[in-house]
């Protein structure tokens, strides 16, 4: 059953909802770069310029960390080489509306870190569909997502989430200037996102590939 869209009073709440959570992220001193909360059918997300990257992690970051998690975060903050071959951090707060989730999906060129800011959220995470787990987050949980492990996340019924988020770039983009959230592949969508690619053949060989929409949710729906 795919999730319905939002309707008015569901828009004013997004509306409000957003403006509190950017308000509250400048008073703390962060710099926002973007705010999408149009474009994404289960919330959406503000984004921090990478001069507030140090003032990110002071805010959502610092405090009720376990010492592991504050060694492996202060490992990750130091990659400095990383850094300088243009293999940096990006840093988000992504707003996932009550009883809204985003697609399943995994990335091909970065790990990604969250810490639940407002919740529950229930994050589903594996390799394929055959190992999917389901894992009931609360606020100030951590979790990483490697490269290449399928996730998602789902907020409550009756409330927003809101997640701390910023990605650990694990190799470089294939050209100069290209979108960072290029290797995003959405493997299931309550919002039919998903695409797969499709070769067209001829007698005479192979003509040409085209991307396509194709709704797994049936296949791949665990919660």
């Amino acid at each position: 059953m795919r999730r319905k869209a939002p309707g008015p009073f569901q828009a004013v709440d997004r509306d409000l909802k957003f403006a509190r959570t950017e308000a509250e992220a400048r008073y703390f001193g962060l710099e926002v770069e973007d705010v999408d909360k149009t474009h994404r059918p289960w919330g959406g997300f503000i984004k921090f310029r990478h001069s507030s990257l140090e003032t990110f992690r002071r805010v959502y970051w610092t405090y009720g960390l376990t010492k592991q998690w504050k060694k492996r975060l202060d490992e990750v903050w130091g990659r400095v080489e990383a850094r300088r071959r243009g293999l940096g951090l990006d840093a988000k707060l992504l707003l996932v509306a009550p009883g809204q989730r985003l697609s399943l999906q995994y990335h091909t060129r970065r790990a990604e870190y969250w810490r639940v800011i407002e919740g529950p959220v229930l994050v589903t995470v594996g390799t394929n569909e055959g190992n999917l787990s389901d894992l009931a987050l609360r606020v100030g949980d951590v979790i990483r997502i490697g490269e290449g492990t399928w996730h998602r996340a789902e907020a409550h019924a009756q409330g927003w989430a809101v997640i701390a988020e910023f990605w650990e770039h694990t190799r470089p983009s294939p050209r100069k200037g290209a979108d960072p959230e290029a290797d995003v592949v959405r493997v299931d969508d309550d919002y039919v996102r998903v695409k797969v690619r499709v070769t067209l053949r001829t007698g005479r060989g192979t003509i040409g590939q085209v991307f396509a929409p194709w709704d797994l949710m049936s296949r791949h729906r665990t919660v």
